[in-house]
């Protein structure tokens, strides 16, 4: 199929009325995705790791390849089977002798009567057609019995048919019934004598015996026309498999290149079996090399799995991707297996060439999954390089045509975007905050830990409450609103609290997603170290693990108990944990990071701890304004991180009069409001990175995703909030210009901090693109659901 066509058939699948360009992008950025190695450096490690070990197992243990080795393990096979099937026919006997015997006597075939014609004792088992173990030589066997000829090539390799001779007619049955059954059971018993060899050379020289399926085929093929003139090596391909059948092809030679006798190695049925024995001895590395590969593929991503769904009991494996988990199929695993056998052939192939054993010491097994691993590698390349040149088709499409949005764009920029939606009251802010601290509380009730139980919840306790009087103490400074207060309540009063402020409004349901992401006990204070430098206080550090710390899965079911009326639907919360564990594990995948659900705290914790605390009072000033004149320091820090740690950023500057609004869902994202500081949270960005952008870009997903779309159908909001998201990707492209400009008469010290800045944009732009992809594709799929539904 061609391009073109591939096109077309895309463009109809979306041909609904509602073309839309973004949408069919999206879908194919996923499609490449998926078709995309997404291996990282420990899949590469591993995958490096598991060629070498590999490797050195082939070398140390598999060694060179010997076919005269694998013969003779076959013989010992071969000649028990031929004892132990005497025994089973009647025969007492133990010693491979006596059973060919008795097998010879008991199961004749007339086409034993030609064997001077067919070859002699050396020959005769490979020419005579009758005497292959395969199909082939079962129909020859009963067309014997029907015609009373043998079948088979004489010396030239000429296809020949010859009178089963007088002497030999007694062993042709006499009627259908008895043709047939020595055709195929006598036929049968009588293979099984000639395997280990005749009566006379069994158990000593090896004798002749029976070829092997494959040296069956090619034999019975050398007859035909096509295959007879073929030459291998200076022979014919006839007097080639003779050779080869006898053992005078493989078999050892001198210095002057004679022959050595009775060292010849005979590739009949006990070769082939020990052909294959050699083959199973080196799968042996070449098995435990994809195995290593596979299993830490499976567990690593079984792990990330368990970790991204927060699964804490048996019950809850059931939420767990297969898909992503099992080691098979997918475009990353591919890749890994490229590399371990990549590493593995490359060791094996060296170590070949520097003992100079060269073609012996080579695995072969281990060559062929080197081929087939590349093929399949490539093949995921070539498919995803397929689907990025329909890619670039639509992309070309997009930027020739003039959409609705183009025109309406800027005008609802402004015009549509308001604080009502993505905000809250000074009441609903607090009821927010009050939620976080029963929540909080909640978890220190339930805490039991292995060992000091009471001394972990004594210690939470302690963070309760430097928290709550931050948060008490600063709320005015942080509305910008001289004596507002903060008020805590029982439970009994903020239920009254939530029910005077209509809870059943889009409010409440942010306050949800604020407050089931609030996670406690990270660092409220700055200490200095021994350098002098400050760094994120110590004295909650053993809060912060799984063990003692937060749960987030006992801190969802919270929701549950604390509010008795059905504000929101059962099981919302779960919804909303579930739609932003999958946000963040999209994320974090594509933008290869490892950040997955931290709260914007402890975004500015890692970087104090990377910058030496230098950095963390600039972006607490960006993110919060001013609102924390007068405080300098670590108690600026301090009062910025559990005001940011509390959920939510303000944008002051409206009074009371006018609603003064705490942005949630997200929000602080698209700057609304921030304090009247124009730009402040891209400025924000600058410094702090993607991380920031990820926390804040999947909140904001989710809040479009279940608030806005799934329960409010708000679908004209949820496209203006995407034109405001455009728009600050803009803001992000020109500040990146105006960074790069200067950066050329930078001097060295600024130059540096111009680099790192410019560094942290280019990570945010691209988190700012995926997740504008993201938002695009939720609001697409939302209006195809909702237009089929009335339809």
């Amino acid at each position: 199929m061609t391009g073109t066509e591939d096109l077309q058939i895309r463009l109809e699948e979306y041909d609904d009325g509602n073309f839309d360009l973004d949408r069919i992008i999206y879908d194919l950025d996923s499609e490449i995705d998926l078709l995309t190695s997404q291996a990282d450096k420990y899949d590469y490690l591993i995958s490096i790791s598991s060629g070498i070990l590999s490797a050195m197992l082939d070398i140390l243990w598999v060694g060179e390849f010997s076919l005269d080795r694998g013969r003779d393990v076959a013989s010992e096979d071969i000649d028990k089977f031929v004892i132990k099937t005497a025994n089973i026919l009647g025969s007492d006997t133990e010693d491979i002798q006596s059973a060919v015997r008795f097998l010879e006597e008991h199961f004749p075939v007339p086409s034993d009567g030609n064997t001077p014609e067919l070859g002699g004792g050396l020959q005769h088992h490979l020419r005579d057609f009758a005497h292959h173990p395969s199909i082939a030589g079962l129909a020859f066997s009963i067309l014997t019995q029907f015609t009373y000829k043998s079948y088979g090539t004489d010396t030239l390799g000429n296809f020949i048919v010859l009178d089963v001779t007088e002497r030999s007619r007694r062993f042709i049955g006499e009627n259908i019934h008895s043709k047939l059954i020595n055709g195929t059971f006598v036929w049968f018993f009588h293979l099984v004598s000639d395997m280990a060899g005749s009566s006379f050379t069994a158990g000593k020289s090896g004798g002749t015996g029976i070829p092997g399926p494959l040296l069956s085929l090619a034999k019975e093929l050398s007859a035909l026309p096509l295959f007879k003139n073929i030459t291998i090596q200076d022979h014919t391909l006839s007097k080639f498999l003779s050779k080869l059948f006898n053992g005078t092809l493989l078999a050892k030679r001198n210095e002057n290149g004679k022959m050595i006798k009775g060292e010849e190695i005979r590739f009949d049925l006990r070769g082939e079996m020990g052909l294959g024995i050699e083959i199973g001895r080196q799968a042996i590395p070449v098995i435990a090399n994809e195995s290593i590969v596979r299993s830490f593929y499976f567990f690593r991503h079984l792990a990330l799995e368990i970790k991204t769904n927060d699964i804490q009991t048996i019950s809850e494996l059931k939420q767990i991707n297969w898909e992503t988990v099992r080691p098979h199929n997918n475009p990353t695993i591919s890749r890994m297996l490229s590399i371990a056998s990549g590493v593995f052939t490359s060791i094996d192939v060296g170590e070949a060439l520097i003992t100079q054993t060269y073609w012996v010491s080579i695995n072969y097994v281990g060559v062929g999954r080197f081929a087939v691993a590349i093929g399949e590698d490539v093949s995921w390349g070539l498919r995803a390089r397929n689907i990025k040149k329909i890619r670039s088709m639509y992309k070309n499409i997009q930027q020739a045509s003039y959409s609705k949005t183009d025109n309406t764009l800027y005008k609802r920029i402004g015009d549509d975007m308001t604080t009502d939606n993505f905000g809250l009251t000074i009441e609903q802010t607090e009821i927010l905050y009050n939620i976080e601290y029963h929540k909080t509380l909640n978890d220190i009730r339930l805490t039991k830990t292995p060992r000091k139980s009471q001394d972990i919840k004594l210690l939470k306790h302690e963070w309760l409450k430097e928290w709550k009087d931050y948060m008490t103490k600063h709320f005015p400074k942080f509305l910008d609103i001289e004596g507002a207060e903060l008020n805590w309540y029982s439970k009994k009063e903020l239920i009254k609290r939530i029910e005077q402020n209509n809870p059943y409004e889009t409010w409440f349901r942010l306050v949800l997603l604020e407050a089931m992401l609030f996670e406690p006990y990270f660092p409220l204070s700055v200490e200095e170290d021994k350098k002098g430098r400050q760094v994120p206080g110590e004295k909650y550090k053993k809060l912060q693990n799984r063990i003692n710390g937060y749960r987030k899965n006992k801190g969802d079911k919270f929701f549950e108990t604390f509010f008795k009326v059905s504000y929101y639907p059962d099981g919302y919360v779960d919804r909303l944990r579930k739609t932003y564990n999958k946000i963040m594990f999209e994320l974090n995948e594509t933008l290869k990071t490892v950040i997955k659900s931290l709260s914007i705290t402890a975004v500015i914790t890692i970087l104090t701890v990377a910058t030496a605390g230098a950095l963390a009072p600039k972006i607490a000033v960006i993110l919060v304004g001013s609102h924390f004149a007068g405080l300098h320091g670590a108690a600026l820090t301090a009062a910025s991180l559990a005001y940011l740690g509390g959920g939510a950023v303000a944008a002051g500057g409206a009074g009371v009069a006018g609603g003064t609004m705490t942005i949630v869902g997200g929000g602080a994202i698209l700057g609304l409001g921030v304090g009247g500081v124009t730009g402040g949270t891209v400025g924000a960005v600058d410094l702090i990175g993607k991380q920031h952008t990820i926390l804040q870009s999947a909140k904001l997903l989710v809040s479009i995703r279940e608030v806005f779309l799934n329960d409010e159908h708000d679908i004209e909001y949820s496209n203006t909030v995407y034109e405001q998201y455009i728009e600050k990707i803009t803001e992000k492209e020109k500040n990146l210009v105006e960074l790069r400009m200067r950066l050329d008469d930078a001097d060295d010290e600024e130059k540096k901090n111009l680099k790192e800045r410019i560094k942290n944009n280019e990570e945010t732009l691209t988190t700012m693109n995926i997740a504008r992809d993201n938002l695009r594709k939720f609001i697409s799929s939302f209006e195809v659901g909702l237009n089929e539904e009335e339809i």
